[in-house]
């Protein structure tokens, strides 16, 4: 992830450089502001995972919860205002769901036999994970002939998390057959919000004109993040939202 952001700061003062040069030359971005629509994806992993120690049986018994989350689609959409030159003030917004299993792991001391605990392997599924930020977005418009131009911005993202997680697990015994346990686990919704950032450029060819609009296609690559710090079975444990999102998508330019 550094690695990326490094990579688009890089591009950032690239980009700048070439606009001082076409500024020289009279190159001014001329729309006065845009709106941008786009669908995407969220390349970024995060796992959560907590454990839970107590007496059962009169013997010690662990429980481990986890979960792992992956890419999602991603929604996009931004507005921004011309206030000086090439330079650009926006806001942008974007939502990411993914479901995911979770997974309990263990070891459950046995009611008959002492010092010979089972092993507890189990599936949750369906855990719901949503993130939704707002992204302030500074730019910086590079024209690139009549038709073509492309934005670098950035910005502080306020996020809001809603995720899944277990939040209990009572072993339940199957009294035919001691030899084996399983357990029933509560499902509680958690939500946070945090404050994050956001570092992107964004291409835009416009397809069509008149007088008043111009309308376009374009894509995008930004990296945005937030860490988040999430109640499961006994602790709070750290999470990422965002990640690296690319897409396309429809260009409105007024």
């Amino acid at each position: 992830m550094n690695r990326f952001v490094t990579v688009v700061l890089l591009a950032a003062g690239v980009f700048v450089g070439s606009t001082g040069q076409a500024l020289a030359q009279g190159a001014t971005w001329a729309d006065r502001g845009y709106i941008n629509i786009g669908w995407g994806i969220e390349s970024g992993s995060s796992t959560m995972t907590d454990s839970r120690t107590g007496a059962i049986y009169d013997e010690s018994a662990t429980i481990t919860a986890s979960s792992r989350v992956t890419s999602g689609s991603v929604l996009d959409v931004a507005l921004g205002l011309r206030v000086w030159h090439n330079l650009t003030v926006g806001a942008g917004y974007h939502q990411e769901q993914n479901d995911t299993d979770g997974k309990l792991t263990g070891s459950i001391p046995s009611p008959i036999f002492f010092n010979r605990p089972r092993t507890l392997d189990q599936t949750v599924p369906g855990l719901n994970r949503k993130e939704a930020a707002t992204h302030l977005m500074i730019g910086w418009v590079v024209p690139i002939g009549a038709k073509f131009d492309v934005m670098v911005s950035g910005g502080p993202s306020f996020y809001r998390l809603t995720q899944d997680v277990v939040s209990d697990v009572v072993p339940v015994e199957n009294s035919n057959n001691f030899s084996t346990v399983a357990a029933h686990e509560t499902i509680t919704e958690r939500g946070k919000s945090e404050t994050g950032f956001n570092a992107g450029v964004d291409a835009t060819y416009i397809a069509w004109q008149n007088d008043s609009v111009r309308i376009g296609v374009g894509g995008f690559v930004r990296f945005t993040q937030a860490d988040f710090n999430v109640d499961m079975l006994s602790s709070p444990q750290p999470t990422k939202a965002g990640g690296i999102q690319f897409g396309l998508g429809a260009r409105l330019r007024f």
